[in-house]
């Protein structure tokens, strides 16, 4: 079972112009942990996996240490950047969709009942 939504994210360029980028957002049950962005540009999709948890906290508060930062910019708006070893990526999104995807994820897996099958798992990477 899965969680989707399609949106658009503001690309911020490093002027601080915006340019739209289509955005999808997947939530799967059996990843529990995982949130995945595809992000669609230019006839490529660029995907980030991150933690369905920082995105929470992201909601309210700083969030993430490492590739992935979140933090409120104000009550409407989100500031997410994606940080690789050439680029650091900015995007600003609308906190309710963001918050409507985290609230359809969590009631398909709510917090605490997550489980990882860890066989399964590294059965169908080394395949």
């Amino acid at each position: 079972m899965r969680v989707a939504s399609r949106t658009v994210f503001d690309f911020v360029r490093p002027g601080g112009t915006t340019a739209p980028v289509e955005t999808e957002l997947v939530y799967q049950a059996e990843d529990p942990f995982a949130v995945t962005m595809l992000f669609h540009s230019g006839g490529k999709v660029a995907t980030w996996i991150m933690s369905r948890d920082l995105l929470s906290e992201g909601l309210s508060m700083k969030a993430g240490e490492g590739d992935v930062r979140l933090r409120p910019l104000s009550s409407r708006v989100l500031l997410l950047e994606l940080i690789s070893d050439q680029h650091v990526t900015v995007f600003r999104l609308p906190w309710d969709t963001l918050r409507n995807f985290l609230d359809a994820a969590y009631r398909l897996v709510p917090p605490g009942s997550e489980r990882f099958d860890a066989d399964a798992f590294l059965s169908t990477v080394l395949r």
